[in-house]
């Protein structure tokens, strides 16, 4: 598999010129493609202040802006785009037609070789991929908004997708692009859309009830969730809870709420009944490698202080 060095970004708006602007950081040559030029006109132009507010916190030099820029071509109409381009990504909305289309104009004008991407966030690759020449040439990759700031991407192969292809963009986004990618199955909403229309449905149900109001919950994630989150991820923080609690406080609620979907799933039935409760027994979730219950404790408290001695400074 071919370096990636040449790139194709369809679609000028904040996710297409975000990810453009990534592209050429990483020193690679990228075609900007949007059927409509004042949006292409103003992407560049939104590249550049991204770029400036980037050198104000000392990410980007001041003297490397001008060549960033200059490795990004925009260009209307994707046929008289160069065909030399190793990737191809489209960043056009949520409309599986519409992406169907960009894509085949992209593979009728690109190489054999070139790799074609979408960052769909919630459709899945195998529906994009219906009526693709080289379906195994395809794959989602689903990039965070703002993508020049955010370092997740998600990886999604289609049904079809080469090993190759999965490993060379997987490469390709780390290496080259600095990002952290994970890879998920071909689900609707992938991994962190899907968890993530978990939390915004429940919220506003909690409203819709009179639980809390818009203002308090979004305290709560603020001042608890997003510290906990963020720092061990929901199956860190069950093993810092216990599988044991979570079983019966999971239990409790599908009961009382009747509703199926906190039933506790029976991967955690059979660790508790394996002894693997979290921290406390060494083994949960993870493996803690025969390290005490106090020194992880001592740990998790540490890590909580640093993000919110970081948050208060």
């Amino acid at each position: 598999m071919k370096e990636i060095k040449k790139t194709m970004v369809i679609g000028g708006g904040a996710m297409g010129h975000g990810i453009a602007q990534v592209f050429a950081q990483s020193g690679c040559d990228v075609v900007l493609v949007d059927i409509n030029e004042v949006v292409l006109l103003n992407a560049k132009k939104h590249v550049g202040a991204n770029l400036e507010l980037l050198a104000q916190h000392n990410l980007v030099k001041e003297e490397s802006i001008g060549d960033i820029l200059d490795r990004i071509v925009i260009e209307p109409d994707v046929s008289k785009a160069p065909s030399d381009v190793d990737f191809v990504i489209e960043a056009v909305p949520e409309d599986v037609e519409l992406k169907q289309r960009v894509l085949g104009a992209a593979a009728a004008s690109c190489s054999d070789d070139a790799i074609l991407a979408t960052t769909t966030s919630v459709i899945q690759v195998a529906d994009i991929a219906e009526g693709m020449s080289k379906p195994e040439r395809f794959i989602g990759a689903h990039w965070m908004n703002p993508p020049y700031i955010l370092p997740l991407v998600e990886i999604i192969p289609g049904p079809k997708t080469d090993d190759a292809i999965i490993t060379a963009v997987r490469m390709f986004l780390e290496e080259t692009c600095g990002k952290r990618t994970v890879t998920c199955g071909d689900a609707p909403g992938f991994l962190v859309n899907r968890m993530a229309a978990a939390v915004l449905v429940e919220a506003a149900k909690m409203v819709e009830e009179g639980i809390a109001s818009f203002e308090d919950i979004d305290r709560a994630w603020k001042e608890h969730m997003g510290y906990i989150f963020l720092q061990f991820g929901p199956f860190g923080n069950i093993d810092h809870i216990g599988l044991d609690v979570i079983n019966l406080a999971a239990n409790y609620l599908a009961f009382v709420l009747e509703d199926e979907r906190f039933r506790p799933p029976a991967w955690l039935q059979e660790k508790i009944e394996a002894g693997d409760l979290g921290t406390k027994s060494g083994r949960g979730v993870y493996d803690y490698g025969g390290r005490s219950p106090e020194d992880l404790r001592i740990e998790r408290t540490k890590k909580l202080l640093e993000i919110i001695k970081s948050r208060e400074g």
